[in-house]
């Protein structure tokens, strides 16, 4: 049963992808995925269902490759670690990347993608308190959590935005992890 409801998702993605959100229709996945109207519904609660699902999914990705890449948990180790998780999963997974990150957007003005609007203030504010005890405990530049936020993984996103023609993206994700820490860090010169 749960093999139906990956390849439900499996073949909802390319469509998503293909046709964005809203042009995505029921029919079109049902199509594409052969199971019926009813077998879709009873995984998913509709088209928002199979979204919410399909960026929860991406997300816990990004999330376990991050935990996976820390020996520690010093701010550098935290800071590093996520945006590399990020750049890697996201030009290895192009297309799930593009759709998380049209839904990532789209929740935040769609009361039907909710769920993921909740997770990402979850996170943003675990990740605000988190940043606010490393500046409390100087270990980083004291700053507004958005705008460290934004130097953190600004740049990795709209690197992931226009990437689309490299096929090699190692310099630029040691590049960008070093400046996201750099970003931060009290002592840029020494953290290099």
């Amino acid at each position: 049963m749960a093999d139906r409801r990956q390849d439900i998702l499996d073949a909802a993605l390319p469509i998503f992808v293909e046709k964005g959100y809203i042009g995505t229709t029921i029919a079109d996945i049902r199509k594409a995925s052969g199971a019926t109207t009813g077998s879709i519904y009873h995984f998913f609660s509709g088209k928002p269902g199979l979204a919410v699902a399909l960026w929860t999914d991406a997300n816990a990705l990004w999330v376990t490759r991050a935990e996976a890449g820390r020996q520690s948990r010093t701010p550098k180790e935290m800071v590093t670690t996520t945006v590399r998780a990020l750049l890697e999963w996201a030009t290895a997974n192009r297309d799930l990347f593009l759709f998380f990150e049209e839904l990532r957007i789209r929740a935040h003005s769609d009361p039907e993608l909710r769920p993921i609007l909740d997770e990402i203030t979850q996170t943003h504010d675990a990740a605000a308190e988190m940043y606010r005890n490393w500046v409390v405990q100087r270990q980083v530049r004291e700053m507004a959590w958005p705008v460290a936020s934004a130097l953190i993984v600004g740049p990795a996103y709209d690197y992931l935005r226009k990437c689309e023609h490299t096929s090699d993206h190692r310099a630029a994700i040691e590049i960008l992890v070093e400046n996201a820490w750099n970003s931060v860090s009290r002592d840029p010169q020494r953290s290099a």
